[in-house]
């Protein structure tokens, strides 16, 4: 028996994808796995559906929908009440699997003893010549997030196994232990960021993220959440303020602080003179309601400063 993974798939009403993932699953080669589906109340049968077909998952009821972190969280604190699992691996209910997805991710734990989560090379579902995310970073020229890839042809540019910034938690993998040492997911993000605030909190708690371009899926991304008006730009708004609040050590923050603000008015700008009527209101809404959590944000960046393990010049490193 090889070391066991629990997979946690938050989902909400996407029946039809997740039969989709789900038979993926199924036709892994490595068999040592427990499913964990979280249900963030969804109408359309979706709960019902695993408990009739794969009567062996786990399925968790939310009773009401909280959103992408909170509902991983739940996942993960189920996960973490098996003892006998090592690995936990997040994965959204809009991916297709290779079928050496598994055995890939959990050999590459094996390169260091200081992994602690697995990117993997996410190719777009529709267009599978085209790379949707090949592991996240921030910029240096304003810190803003990005996915490493995105829309571009595979080329081979990317076919490097390397140490990157963090994963994207659509499909990642991540050492048990993580979760004692770090915590989880945060809950007030609800959706959008939480993946890169979680791996930034990891490297400044000295745990590299390892991507492995032979660990391949096919993601139908915003799926189900793109289809929200607004969601994106509200939340991505609201949380990139938390997100550097939170994780960037001071000196980098302050030198940044410039470059930040030039990114935001320019974004801005876009937002209001060239995107659909109403994505501007959307950032602002988000803007305001980031400010609105400052407090809250600001004692959880005491309790990781407090915690972090590496210099600032290693997380500036980091940037792309």
């Amino acid at each position: 028996m090889g070391k066991i993974i629990d997979i946690v798939i938050p989902t909400y009403n996407g029946l039809e994808n997740l039969k989709m993932v789900l038979g993926s699953i199924k036709s892994q080669s490595y068999r040592d796995y427990r499913v964990i589906v979280v249900d963030n109340a969804s109408t359309d049968g979706s709960a019902d559906f695993v408990n009739q077909t794969y009567p062996e998952y786990t399925v968790v009821r939310n009773p009401e929908n909280h959103g992408f972190a909170r509902a991983v969280n739940a996942g993960i604190d189920c996960s973490l009440g098996m003892a006998d699992s090592e690995y936990v691996l997040l994965l959204n209910n809009d991916i297709e699997l290779d079928k050496d997805f598994l055995s890939r991710g959990i050999s590459s734990f094996a390169v260091s003893d200081d992994i602690g989560s697995i990117a993997v090379k996410m190719m777009n579902f529709y267009r599978r010549d085209v790379i949707d995310d090949t592991g996240d970073f921030l910029r240096s020229n304003g810190g803003s997030p990005w996915p490493r890839g995105s829309e571009e042809t595979d080329t081979g540019r990317y076919d490097k196994p390397e140490y990157i910034f963090s994963a994207c938690a659509g499909a990642a993998f991540y050492k048990k232990t993580v979760f004692a040492a770090a915590g989880k997911f945060d809950e007030d993000f609800f959706a959008y960021l939480e993946d890169v605030d979680f791996g930034f909190r990891l490297q400044l708690y000295g745990y590299k993220c390892y991507y492995n371009p032979l660990c391949v899926c096919y993601h139908k991304r915003g799926d189900t959440s793109g289809k929200i008006k607004g969601l994106v730009v509200e939340f991505s708004e609201k949380n990139l303020i938390a997100l550097r609040l939170k994780n960037y050590p001071l000196s980098v923050y302050l030198l940044h602080s410039p470059l930040f603000l030039a990114a935001r008015l320019s974004r801005y700008f876009r937002f209001l003179f060239f995107y659909p009527k109403g994505v501007f209101t959307s950032a602002l809404r988000g803007y305001f309601r980031g400010l609105g959590e400052l407090p809250s944000t600001l004692r959880k960046r005491k309790e990781i400063m407090k915690n972090k393990k590496v210099s600032a010049r290693y997380i500036t490193g980091m940037f792309k």
